[in-house]
């Protein structure tokens, strides 16, 4: 069923039982009707199923009530209720609109029809009702949530006038090296643990933020139960998150989670960051940031942006502001040339005597928003710039620049750079030493880093790095580390973003294994707390890891080009995708209850079936092809009966499963190593020959990754390029592995040459989910059945809510074209190793081994724009919370005079 909030892990069962006790506590409405006893019993039954999470119970028995009481209210605002858990607003709104008529004081039934008309936006209908829920239940906080999102400025009353400090505040401050907070024992030092919080959910772009407060507050307290200290924000989010914050802080001051803020932007046109009106917009969304988090903004709605009326006061818990973004080098280098600007900057509360355009750019803007906080509200706090790798200030000879690299490939006559999918990334820099806190700057400044192991490629290849060891061993992540906080001496330095992705797909590759990918959860869980400790221990002033829950949005260059229409991506999961699958709260496509390698085989075996054969004809025959998708993955489970309760015997017997995916006449007509032909053409081939030996392969012409091709004919560039997918007629049997050069050759600047690395996406693991999640086939004795998942993306779908797969029709410029497929045809043949012969088939093979087109029945499923997806936390949050509370208190005393 479409999602709701109900089912969604963050809307936690604590939760939905408050909204449910809160329910119970109220008075119930006054009757339209006088029913009979028997229906006051049916409801009041209604609701303890309700309360106990039986939806389909509380919906029969609220069912049961009305039938016998047709004109009575309080069964149909049960069951109103109890379809709006069951994902069907539409039959709760047509429900709760007559009661409200009949009895215009009925506030649950208010309280539901606004949920109801806001989830089938019938925004006027919510507004509608949200506003007579405040006049019957003043309090309600998500009549207000829905205001402040429908009509911020809903509530006319002027707002009271506060208190300017008679003192400028210090709300934090940097002391030396690291941050220092107010106590009642006087400032103590403390150590950033935080987490970077995203709040894109499945199905939308970052800027379609949760409303509901209840998600946030289920969020933040499992935050504070890793023992994080810290969340980070990166743009201003609605104000039920504020109020969330607030609330959780004033019920937990021992546990209080303070917040980082943002301030984001995107890049200036012409690389102008002195563009007057662009400037202008950045400025107004500071005095956006500092009024929403004083509790004093009233935003209007903007494309892209929160908006609300912000009434919940956290400056007390800001800690700070990281202001931008990641800025692009060669937008820097623009601006650099075009600019005019002072090469100083004299401000009233930062200040810089030499650097360059950018630099003093920053520190105008760090300045501006401080002195903006100071003159509205007598506050100030540490504040920063969003910096990286690719802008640091340190010198890399590992790292040439394009004109550079182009010299060193002249000179050895390599093949010269047609495209460059990546940055420059030693080529300009932003150094935060060249700006300082003025005297009548109490508060301080920092440095800001999203540092992550295995990116830029300097990273990788620097020696100094290479021989540098943490205290756990070798690691060239501590040896940047190291040398980034030796040229910052003097002030904090925030790693604000680092992490693996648990992600099927690989996009980097890192020597000691912490790689852009590639890792499953437990994997991801060791690293991301290696990490922890490693920041710690290089002497940065803390760490924010990336990020709290797993954002369907995100790309990035190995599978950008190929999710199409980009519109979709938030629709489905993409399992290939890095970063897609940084959080530590899984978003996991499809329901709770779906099929799992090595789990619950039923769920395996109720996939529909597309294709049957002879049961018993022999042990190697198969019975059945059953198959399922989700938005993450295709699954297939192939039952073997002969083979039931015994090992599979992989020493004499292999399998191959051929799927063909659009134009059935088109593709690979014959089988490797098989007497085996078809009518029908295939794209992808799945090999089975054991545990270490499975693969998916691709047919040559439909794959669109250069990999080792390339570099064999010279190309060593071509992992930073994709070529046009096309399928063709051919019978030779002929199908590749399918690889990827993650990390393209390049050139140093001093003419080292540095080859390129590959990695073979197409490998199967075998093995149960629950052991690792990156298994992608199982084989369960107890049922003979072999289980598969297949990612989306790697069987060339581009997009599966529309089933949209590449083809060879490319627009006028486009590097690939696309098709809405009709649907999947899948065939399976079992192989007696010893004599190549074929042992079982689905569809069964007549005696000229050859398929027919009409032997196969296609396979299709639903498209969706609204993605079905559950809720986990991954093994990381526990290995977090364990480094965390192992690493020693956050508060320390402070060393020296205040």
């Amino acid at each position: 069923m479409p999602n709701t909030w109900a089912p969604f892990a963050a809307r936690s069962r604590a939760a939905w039982v408050l909204l449910a006790a809160l329910l119970a506590s109220a008075p119930p409405a006054r009757a339209a009707v006088r029913c009979p006893p028997e229906v006051g019993d049916l409801v009041d039954a209604g609701w303890r199923a309700y309360r106990a999470d039986s939806m389909a119970v509380a919906a029969a028995r609220f069912q049961r009530a009305d039938r016998k009481c047709p004109h009575g209210l309080d069964a149909r605002v049960g069951l109103g209720y109890a379809w709006l858990r069951l994902g069907v607003p539409a039959r709760a709104e047509s429900l709760l609109r007559p009661v409200v008529a009949a009895d215009s004081n009925y506030v649950d039934a208010w309280q539901g029809l606004m949920h109801a008309a806001r989830r089938n936006g019938h925004d006027a209908l919510a507004l509608r009702a949200a506003r007579r829920v405040r006049v019957l239940a003043p309090t309600d906080a998500d009549a207000r949530a829905i205001l402040d999102a429908l009509s911020p400025h809903w509530d006319l009353a002027p707002r009271v006038a506060r208190a300017r400090p008679a003192q400028l505040v210090t709300q934090a401050r940097t002391h030396g090296e690291h941050f220092e907070v107010p106590t009642a024992a006087g400032w103590q030092l403390f150590y950033i643990n935080g987490i970077n919080l995203g709040v894109a959910l499945p199905g939308r772009f970052p800027a379609e933020f949760p409303t509901d407060s209840l998600v946030y507050a289920g969020w933040l307290d499992r935050i504070a139960g890793m023992n994080a200290n810290t969340v980070r924000l990166y743009t201003i989010l609605p104000p039920a998150f504020y109020r969330a914050l607030a609330g959780w802080n004033h019920a937990h001051p021992s546990r209080a989670l303070w917040l980082i803020h943002g301030v984001w932007a995107e890049l200036p046109e012409g690389d102008d960051f002195d563009d007057p009106r662009w400037k202008a917009a950045f400025r107004d969304e500071m005095r956006d940031v500092l009024g929403a988090i004083h509790g004093d903004a009233d935003i209007r709605p903007s494309p892209g942006h929160a908006r609300g009326r912000y009434d919940a006061d956290v400056s007390t818990w800001t800690l700070a502001y990281v202001i931008g973004r990641e800025w692009e080098p060669f937008s820097v280098a623009a601006f650099e040339a075009l600019s005019h600007r002072e090469r100083r900057y004299d401000g009233r509360y930062l200040e810089m005597a030499d650097g360059s355009a950018m630099e003093a750019w920053t520190a105008e803007q760090c300045d501006w928003m401080l002195t903006t906080e100071v003159e509205r509200y007598h506050t100030i706090r540490p504040i920063a710039y969003t910096n990286w790798p690719t802008l640091d200030p340190l010198h890399h000879p590992t790292e040439a620049t394009t004109p550079e690299e182009r010299e060193w490939r002249t000179r050895v006559g390599r093949p010269i750079e047609y495209q460059k999918l990546e940055y420059d990334n030693d080529v300009v820099s932003l150094d935060a030493l060249r700006v300082r806190p003025t005297a009548a700057n109490p508060a301080g400044w920092f440095a800001s880093y999203h540092a992550y192991p295995y990116y830029p490629d300097f990273m990788i290849h620097e020696p100094d790095y290479g021989r540098a060891h943490s205290s756990e061993g070798p690691s060239n992540y501590f040896g940047y580390l190291t040398a980034l906080r030796r040229h910052l001496a003097g002030i904090p330095l925030l790693i604000a973003e680092y992490g693996v992705p648990s992600s099927r797909g690989l996009a980097h590759q890192q020597p000691q294994g912490w790689s852009h990918g590639g890792h499953d959860e437990v994997a991801m869980a060791e690293i991301d707390a290696r990490l922890t400790r490693e920041i710690r221990e290089s002497g940065c002033a803390g760490g924010i890891l990336f990020a709290w829950i797993d954002e369907w949005f995100k790309k990035n260059w190995a599978v950008i080009d190929l999710e199409l229409p980009g519109d979709h991506t938030p629709r489905w999961h993409n399992r290939m995708d890095a970063e897609q699958n940084y959080g530590v709260l899984a978003m996991i496509a499809g329901p709770a209850d779906g099929p799992s390698l090595g789990g619950d085989v039923s769920r395996w075996l109720a996939l529909p079936t597309v294709a049957s054969g002879p049961t018993g004809a022999t042990a190697a025959q198969p019975s059945s092809l059953g198959v399922g998708s989700d938005a993450s993955n295709l699954y297939l489970a192939i039952e073997l009966p002969g083979l039931r309760g015994r090992a599979f015997p992989w020493d004499s017997l292999g399998v191959q499963i051929a799927l063909d995916t659009y134009q059935p006449d088109s593709g690979q007509h014959a089988l490797p190593g098989l007497p085996v032909t078809s009518d029908l053409g295939f794209e992808f081939l799945v090999q089975l020959n054991g545990h270490e030996d499975a693969r998916l392969l691709v047919t040559p012409d439909y794959n669109p990754y250069l990999g080792p091709a390339a570099i064999r004919e010279g190309d060593d560039l071509g992992g930073f390029y994709h070529r046009p997918a096309v399928t063709g007629n051919r019978a030779d049997g002929q199908f590749d592995a399918m690889h990827l050069i993650v990390n393209r050759a390049r050139f140093g600047r001093d003419g080292r040459f540095f080859p390129a690395q590959t990695w073979e996406r197409g490998r199967l693991r075998f093995g149960r989910e629950d052991q690792s999640t990156l298994s992608d086939w199982y084989y369960d004795a107890s049922a003979g059945v072999l289980e598969i998942q297949i990612a989306w993306a790697l069987l060339n779908v581009t997009d599966p809510s529309s089933a949209t797969v590449l083809d060879d029709h490319r627009a006028q410029g486009a590097d690939f074209g696309t098709s809405h497929t009709e649907g999947f045809h899948i065939g399976v043949v079992t192989r007696l190793k010893h004599s190549g012969q074929v042992a079982g088939s689905l569809p069964p093979l007549g005696a000229e081994a050859r398929w027919r087109r009409d032997d196969f029945r296609t396979w299709t499923w639903k498209p969706w724009s609204e993605p079905v997806f559950h809720a986990r936390l991954k093994p990381v949050y526990d290995s977090m919370k364990a480094v965390w509370s192992s690493a020693g208190p956050t508060l320390g005393t402070r060393d020296g005079p205040p």
